[in-house]
């Protein structure tokens, strides 16, 4: 994106047969059925900040917060990843978006992501023209690099015939409608006499963007109970400082300490709580329950109208706590490209291969968590 004569083009070189035709389809004029103006496939310069792809991502009905340029400078700044951006053109409009990020080192595997921690990321494009052939540049990028997965995070299936993943994650959302009594009626009845509990307790909830220790803190035990590898400080830090506007956090106090609290990213009108997490003891306080009750409380007055409770593994303890909020479930299609006869990955914690691993960090002190952690994360795709 930029200038014309500045725009960078993706090289065809290294590729088998097949996917030196597809690259070259990419790079020059391409006609489609259907397609009456010709397509090209276009790769974003490592510092083109070009606002045409936000503007796309933006006004797309399935864009989101993780297809925004900025996740790009979150994810490289935080995990030195590679990044190929590509994108699809024609007439000089753009058609189609694909972020994706080169991720995974030993002892896991290695692959193109779309993308790399956000829960949503693929192809986004005007029609079946561009979405095609952004796939196909990806698998051509692909098997230049020799990697053998591409994975969209998507929300919907774009390929029937690609290997999909439609039974593991769903995602929780509710409309926010800005009336208090009817906005806690959505709730069930249990989960709602928690939050009326919670609510005598004297809790105290503030956004801010000034407890990053403070989470840290709490966040790192969190991930330690369940099992699950701190990721690096600059993911928070660099969130924080790339999106000014759409990242705080939300802490909830109590006697002037902080109990719980959660990081929040914010794309159009919707919230997006993201990392969470509270103290055990607060526990029966009902933090848990109430810290997402002032998001869902407060959320119309700040402007927002959808409230996105995020990813989930069926079948999971969270999974089961976002359902107990009564919020309508949607299914995540994520899906994957597999070359050379790869397999799709299986990083799910329920994996029994991951199982005495787990068990291993969930007895390890904090501070070892928070140093060995962001190691593992980064290898991980």
């Amino acid at each position: 994106m930029g200038h014309a004569d500045r725009r960078p083009t993706l090289k065809a070189c290294h590729l088998s047969a097949e996917s030196a035709e597809i690259w070259a389809h990419s790079l020059g004029c391409v006609s489609l059925p259907g397609v009456t103006t010709p397509l090209i496939i276009r790769a974003l310069d490592e510092n083109d900040d070009d606002a045409r792809w936000d503007d796309f991502v933006r006004t797309h009905p399935e864009g989101t917060f993780f297809h925004l340029l900025g996740w790009r400078r979150v994810i490289a700044r935080t995990y030195g990843r590679r990044a190929h951006y590509l994108y699809a053109e024609s007439e000089g409009q753009v058609e189609g978006v694909l972020p994706l990020f080169d991720s995974g080192d030993r002892p896991f595997s290695r692959s193109l992501v779309s993308v790399p921690v956000g829960v949503s990321g693929g192809i986004l494009a005007n029609d079946d023209a561009a979405a095609t052939l952004l796939r196909g540049a990806a698998r051509a990028l692909a098997e230049r690099e020799r990697i053998r997965c591409v994975e969209y995070k998507s929300e919907r299936a774009l390929f029937p015939e690609m290997a999909t993943k439609a039974d593991l994650y769903v995602t929780f959302r509710e409309t926010l409608i800005g009336d208090r009594e009817k906005q806690l009626a959505k709730i069930p009845r249990k989960s709602r006499a928690v939050i009326r509990a919670a609510e005598r307790s004297h809790l105290r909830a503030d956004f801010n963007r000034d407890d990053l220790e403070a989470f840290l803190d709490i966040y790192a035990l969190s991930l330690r109970n369940l099992g699950t590898p701190m990721f690096p400080r600059a993911l928070f830090e660099q969130s924080l400082q790339v999106f000014p506007g759409a990242c705080d956090f939300l802490s909830i106090r109590h006697a002037g300490r902080i109990v719980g609290v959660v990081m929040n990213y914010y794309f159009r009108d919707v919230m997006l709580p993201f990392y969470a997490g509270v103290l055990p003891e607060a526990r029966d306080l009902g933090v848990n329950n109430y810290v997402y009750w002032v998001m869902l409380e407060r959320g119309y007055d700040r402007g927002f109208r959808t409230f996105d409770f995020g990813r989930s593994k069926v079948g999971t303890g969270a999974y089961h706590f976002k359902r107990h909020f009564g919020m309508r479930e949607e299914p995540l299609a994520y899906q994957y490209d597999l070359l050379d006869g790869a397999e799709m990955p299986n990083m799910n914690p329920t994996n029994p291969r991951y199982e005495k691993a787990i068990k291993t960090w969930q007895r390890l002190p904090i501070a070892a968590t928070k140093l060995v952690g962001p190691w593992i994360s980064r290898r991980i795709p």
